[in-house]
């Protein structure tokens, strides 16, 4: 499958992303459009050109909303369960052992990481209700699915169309879990070997959100092994590299690096202030004076 490797770290940024992880174990699947906006290669949200800002709108899949027949999905089945309550519920389980909203801050956590590192804003909205590669707003939705049997992946997040302005995709941006696989929030800092059962680890919800929205912004894998986008890399890099181990919630100077080349670099507030003219100058100094004059007269009559 051919790789478009950038000057910016080893990240490969592409068309198409379908990130497959067993407990952080990621396999890609990667189909490549070529558009002339866009590039194919890269592509990204709100405007191709690369290096500038985005804002992204994203959202949690309606409850019980159907897979389209996107051939993407074909080994796929059931509804979305994030939300249901049923016993396939990731988010139910997680807020039962980590409290109300835990899956939730987990999500918005791994979505703050990547908005703190590049020019990227998320902002949530209401889910269209649409099936999963059924609707091309709002740009990335997230939701959890039946994987085929067998296949112990963690999720699967698709990256952004050529050019979302002229050549939208229903599949763009899509991010699933799967509801087969076991989930918790790891709650040690970086490098804490990540929660086990029975010899297997469990799939962190912040590390492999975080994982899969950099393919939802148009990010490929890294062959970095600290990388938060480490992962199978075809031909050469197979993934048996990289750290699926441990916990991992912060981004590696190769994320960064590959992030930046889409967006840009994160705003900075800037502090500059307009000066203010003469005239507000010495009104604003006269009514300190007068301030100042009124405190210390009270303090000595009280004196």
């Amino acid at each position: 499958m051919p790789e478009d490797k950038q000057c910016t770290g080893t990240q490969s940024p592409m068309r198409w992303q379908s990130a497959l992880c067993l407990v952080l174990y990621v396999f890609a699947t990667q189909a490549l459009a070529f558009n002339t906006i866009g590039s194919g290669f890269g592509s990204k949200w709100d405007n191709p050109q690369f290096g500038t800002g985005a804002v992204v709108t994203w959202s949690f899949m309606s409850p019980s909303v159907p897979l389209s027949s996107n051939p993407a999905l074909a080994s796929w089945s059931g509804t979305n369960s994030l939300g249901t309550g049923n016993a396939d519920d990731i988010r139910a389980k997680i807020d039962a052992v980590h409290g109300a909203g835990a899956f939730h801050a987990a999500v918005r956590r791994a979505l703050a990481t990547w908005s703190a590192a590049a020019n990227v804003q998320f902002v949530e909205v209401a889910d269209s209700g649409a099936a999963m590669a059924g609707a091309t707003t709002p740009d990335i939705r997230i939701g959890a699915f039946h994987f085929a049997v067998g296949d112990f992946a963690g999720g699967a997040g698709f990256g952004p169309p050529g050019d979302d302005l002229n050549f939208p995709d229903a599949l763009a941006g899509d991010l699933a879990l799967n509801d087969r696989n076991r989930f918790v929030v790891a709650t040690g800092a970086d490098g804490t070997p990540l929660p086990t059962d029975n010899g297997i680890y469990l799939n962190d919800v912040e590390g492999l959100v975080l994982h899969e929205i950099g393919h939802t912004l148009g990010l490929a894998h890294s062959t970095v092994a600290s990388s938060v986008m480490c992962g199978y890399v075809s031909p050469a890099f197979d993934g048996s590299a990289c750290d699926y181990q441990h916990v991992n919630h912060e981004l590696d100077t190769d994320d960064i690096a590959g992030i930046q080349s889409i967006y840009g670099a994160a705003a900075v507030a800037s502090n500059h202030q307009v000066p203010l003219p003469a005239w507000a100058l010495v009104m604003l100094a006269s009514a300190l004076g007068g301030l100042i004059f009124a405190r210390v007269g009270s303090r000595s009559m009280r004196g």
